[in-house]
């Protein structure tokens, strides 16, 4: 009996070996990317057009070879929108599954909770598509100036903030606006940024109301900021709580013009406001609708025909496509140690993705926001699709399908 026992634990502990030896092997074998995102919950629609962009983009980059001969493999896991379950999942990501390079997540408090960890701890790099705080990237490695592995290709805090603030104020000619900004997430980072643009300005708020995530009729937050003379009114929320508003607005029959930051800037939010929604502007980073070109078209034409839809987050989508492709790049330059990685993504003179080409270096050591300002774009929300609004001596105007031009009236953001 104790020769069999012995036997078999000889037997269990090389077992254990080969299957470890194989797995290592097996990630030997390919580039492994990792992936913590929403994929149930109030913002799956965030992480779910994160995740199929990501996966788009590896098996075009697998279809022509991969990277240096290696295909590139997505390890994905669901954090359901919870800072706790990011972090540990960024970890098993980086300790278990070896990846050496990470998309970012879905929620901006995620993304400020583990950026620490990645910088002291995990030391692999990691590209935000979504989230937008200031101080994801502008983080403590960055004001120390120590070696910083948080990078984003998204909107900014600041740089969106500063971009709403300034049309609604320079382009739109409005002096009076109010806020309505959700007590969670983003929110209250925006909340924030949008209080010192248009300090900045020299105009506060006329009105500073907040909604609860639990809240459904906007009426009393409504009322208090048309009774402050709200010109517009620019909010920060997800699909859901807009269409809160849109709706509430509706039945109050409130013409107010209104502006949210890009969580609405997706198909999910028409979804879900329906008719309310129409009018209603938003920053964002790319719009799916209208004109698009050969190689955008050629995405969105695969994307209908895996999926059979359009896409809910095209600015999350295309930025996951665009971070994949730019990892790649730079992991062919400089191999796959995390380290030069992270290097390898500050020295990145021209890379021509389908949020934009960028002509310049993508990243810098002092700056880890791919996009500024001048990248962003206003959209307004068109029986149902999102058509960039743009500018001439009339004013602010959209263009149909049938191309016919239609300006916009700034006193109610109906179409004259």
């Amino acid at each position: 009996m104790k020769k069999y026992t012995r036997r078999m634990a000889i037997l269990a502990t090389a077992a254990v070996m080969t299957l470890g030896t194989t797995g290592g092997s097996k990630a030997a074998e390919t580039i492994r990317i990792g992936l913590s995102a929403a994929l149930t919950g109030p913002a799956a629609f965030v992480g779910v057009s994160i995740r199929r962009g990501a996966e788009m983009a590896v098996d075009a980059i697998n279809a022509k070879g991969g990277i240096s001969g290696k295909k590139i493999e997505l390890i994905v896991r669901d954090d359901e929108h919870n800072p706790v379950k990011t972090v540990a999942n960024h970890r098993e990501l980086v300790e278990r599954e070896k990846v050496i390079a990470m998309l970012g997540t879905t929620n901006s408090a995620a993304m400020l909770a583990t950026a620490p960890i990645i910088n002291d701890e995990l030391k692999v790099p990691i590209v935000a598509p979504a989230t937008d705080a200031t101080k994801i990237t502008e983080n403590q490695a960055w004001e120390q100036k120590r070696d910083n592995y948080v990078f984003r290709l998204g909107m900014f805090g600041r740089g969106q903030a500063n971009f709403l603030a300034n049309t609604l104020v320079q382009k739109f000619g409005y002096k009076k606006l109010g806020l309505l900004t959700w007590t969670a997430g983003w929110g209250v980072t925006g909340r924030g940024e949008l209080n010192r643009r248009l300090n900045e300005l020299g105009m506060p708020a006329v009105a500073d109301e907040t909604y609860d995530t639990a809240d459904t009729d906007m009426t009393p937050q409504i009322l208090k900021l048309r009774s402050a003379g709200a010109e517009a009114i620019i909010n920060y929320g997800l699909a859901r709580e807009n269409a809160f508003v849109t709706r509430t607005k509706q039945k109050l029959r409130d013409t107010t013009p209104y502006a949210s930051a890009w969580g609405i800037a997706a198909p999910a939010f028409w979804k879900a406001a329906g008719a309310s929604g129409e009018g209603v502007l938003t920053s964002t980073t790319i719009s799916i609708d209208g004109p698009q070109s050969a190689e955008r078209k050629s995405v969105l034409d695969e994307y209908l025909s895996r999926y059979g839809e359009k896409i809910d987050g095209p600015p999350f989508f295309f930025a996951a496509y665009d971070v994949v492709n730019l990892l790649a790049q730079v992991i062919g330059k400089v191999g796959e140690d995390p380290s030069a990685i992270r290097a390898g993504l500050e020295n990145v003179p021209e890379f021509k993705g389908l949020i934009r080409h960028f002509k310049r270096p993508v990243f810098t050591r002092q700056r880890h926001d791919a996009l500024t300002e001048a990248d962003m774009i206003l959209g307004r929300w068109t029986n149902g699709q999102l058509l960039e609004v743009q500018y001439d001596g009339s004013g602010p105007y959209v263009v149909l399908d049938s191309n016919e031009k239609k300006y916009i009236d700034t006193k109610t953001l109906a179409l004259k």
